[in-house]
């Protein structure tokens, strides 16, 4: 069966666009010191969303644990036997989920509203720090020899390595559970986080054995010097999505409703992306996916450009959807609940219209969770999916007098300008 996602038609009159928002249902309660709810947190997200006039959720189900009520007896869930996350007490959390499974909350709210829910998993960020106890699973403090090492042999624990059957395995049966509980599709998050494959052993001693050469060792800040390094890890990762793509499939024709895959991945340069690990072109050109979603992500300080075009044409070209995205820096500030002089709409709208240029299907909002109780950003948010009027708010608002560095827009973790941006030397070892 092949599976299709359309996500809304565009209205011919207005050129309206599907706008998807990216909400984890609990940061907004931590980051800005809220009382902590029951339940109806659920509800409340979903709602607000819908009355901002974003068409769909890309539900949060989890990153090393998962945030919903799993059947996998080596799966952690959320905040189970710790309560830490970076050093806050996320004990409401727990008591949330004591009561209620929050995807399968949100699935029947958003069938009840007309809403698709599409589940969303973040693919190799583990924590991995007693401060983090509660988003850790057992998985990865369990097995310190999954972790990723650094080229000089350090261990990375917020990282494990695909090279790993176990760990692909790992990952490979909650996206199937996800599926098998019925989210409208897979985003798979690999935003977070990038570089998905760095030097770990099992990576780098095939490189050895087959190249003759240690990647360890090189020295440069050309990529073409790493491109043999970069394009076997990233092959690493088409493996897992055959599998992945296969294993789908089989359950979509047993549960007989479709499940289009979309990983989530920064827009840079196409070089960039198979440093990371991520060969869109290959996962189009083989079908392995149904779309993309992009995050605003400049993180190397030699190739800090934005590449929508690029990824949309790669897409399109497959006969495969691109939404395009918003990250949330500098539209929010944590435990900020008024806008002090950080956010102008104006740069939101020319961001936006510049994706639209480009042909994106759809937009996306991360952490839309926040966004959506700022009531600053209420006007601009419900204008997104206008197309006509994005255009004309790009050119008729005034530009703001920010640096021309100004991350608005931006991913949560963006790292440019220097010096907290990498460079090309860094790219296949950034620890982030």
């Amino acid at each position: 069966m092949k599976t299709e996602f359309n996500p809304v038609p565009i209205d011919p009159q207005t050129q309206h666009r599907p706008v998807m928002g990216i909400p984890e249902w609990m940061c907004y309660y931590a980051n800005y010191d809220q009382p902590r709810p029951g339940p109806e947190a659920i509800e409340e997200c979903v709602d607000l969303h819908q009355q901002w006039g974003i068409d769909h959720l890309v539900w949060n189900c989890g990153r090393s644990v998962v945030d919903y009520w799993s059947d996998l007896p080596d799966v952690t869930m959320q905040c189970v036997g710790s309560h830490l996350v970076g050093g806050q007490d996320w004990s409401f959390v727990t008591r949330v989920m004591e009561q209620i499974c929050p995807l399968r909350q949100a699935i029947s709210l958003g069938g009840d509203r007309g809403m698709p829910i599409l589940g969303r998993l973040g693919m190799n960020r583990h924590y991995g720090s007693t401060d983090y106890a509660g988003v850790t699973s057992r998985f990865a403090y369990d097995n310190p020899h999954l972790h990723e090492k650094t080229k000089l042999g350090k261990p990375v624990p917020h990282r494990l390595c695909y090279a790993a059957e176990e760990v692909q395995q790992e990952r490979l049966d909650i996206l199937l559970e996800i599926q098998r509980i019925g989210v409208g599709g897979l985003v798979l998050d690999y935003c977070r986080q990038i570089p998905i494959l760095m030097y770990h052993p099992a990576l780098v001693e095939p490189f050895m054995a087959k190249h003759g050469t240690d990647p360890r060792q090189i020295q440069s800040r050309n990529p073409d010097d790493f491109r043999a390094w970069f394009q076997y890890r990233a092959d690493v990762l088409t493996g897992f999505m055959r599998h992945l793509r296969q294993a789908v499939r089989e359950q979509e024709q047993r549960l007989g409703s479709p499940c289009p895959i979309i990983p989530r991945v920064p827009d840079n340069a196409p070089w960039l992306m198979v440093a990371y690990g991520l060969d869109i072109e290959r996962w189009c050109a083989e079908d392995l996916i149904d779309g993309l979603m992009l995050s605003p992500f400049p993180l190397c300080r030699d190739d800090p450009g934005h590449y929508q075009a690029y990824h949309v044409k790669v897409a399109h070209r497959h006969n495969k959807i691109c939404i395009g995205g918003l990250g949330s820096k500098k539209l929010i500030e944590s435990r900020v609940q008024q806008n002090t002089g950080f956010f102008h709409p104006q740069p939101v709208y020319d961001w936006t219209d510049k994706q639209y240029q480009s042909s994106v299907d759809a937009v996306s909002l991360y952490q839309s969770e926040t966004m959506v109780r700022m009531d600053y950003l209420k006007e601009t948010i419900m204008a997104i999916g206008d197309r006509q009027l994005v255009a004309q708010r790009a050119t008729d608002l005034p530009v703001p007098d920010y640096p021309a560095d100004y991350p608005i827009c931006m991913d949560w973790h963006t790292h440019v300008p220097e010096p907290h941006s990498i460079d090309v030397a860094q790219v296949g070892d950034a620890a982030l």
